[in-house]
């Protein structure tokens, strides 16, 4: 059962356990680890649809019809190793709704291109290794869903 809900300006659902149930949008051209991101938030139950390009961020951003869930962006995830073009996606966002959560990541090697991602808008800014290792929680923090227990044998692990 999901409700309507304010949330920075922009309405999502919020299923009756208190989580907002927006969409994950991520903009990063490594296919594998795409499909990482996205079958992570999917093992969460939660929407994570890919923009490739500016083009795709803005359509995502605005809602466009494409005949897939579209839900009202929670946050979006920036790969810098996309190039010259991840910065402008961070201002793309922040052009569209300065509240959207965006978290970029690269190489932990990559220091200059973490801090012109931090110094252009992006909330969070995470060495890769540590953005792959904290996915799970990463993704249920931004949609503030309960976080998969470790205890119970039934929840996600993303390492098995």
């Amino acid at each position: 059962m999901f409700r309507s809900a304010e949330s920075g300006g922009r309405r999502a659902a919020v299923g009756t356990g208190g989580y907002h149930a927006g969409m994950i949008v991520y903009c990063c051209q490594d296919l594998i680890f795409a499909t990482k991101i996205h079958s992570t938030a999917e093992a969460l139950g939660l929407v994570c649809r890919p923009a490739r390009d500016e083009a795709a961020l803005r359509k995502r951003l605005e809602r466009v019809d494409d005949g897939k869930a579209n839900d009202a962006v929670q946050a979006v995830l920036v790969d810098l190793t996309i190039g010259d073009a991840a910065v402008g996606l961070i201002e793309v966002v922040k052009g569209h709704d300065p509240g959207l959560m965006v978290v970029a990541f690269a190489p932990h090697v990559e220091v200059q291109m973490l801090e012109v991602a931090r110094q252009r808008g992006a909330d969070r800014v995470m060495p890769r290794g540590a953005f792959a290792s904290q996915l799970p929680d990463l993704l249920c923090e931004l949609t503030r869903r309960p976080k998969p227990s470790t205890e119970n044998p039934g929840s996600f692990n993303p390492h098995t």
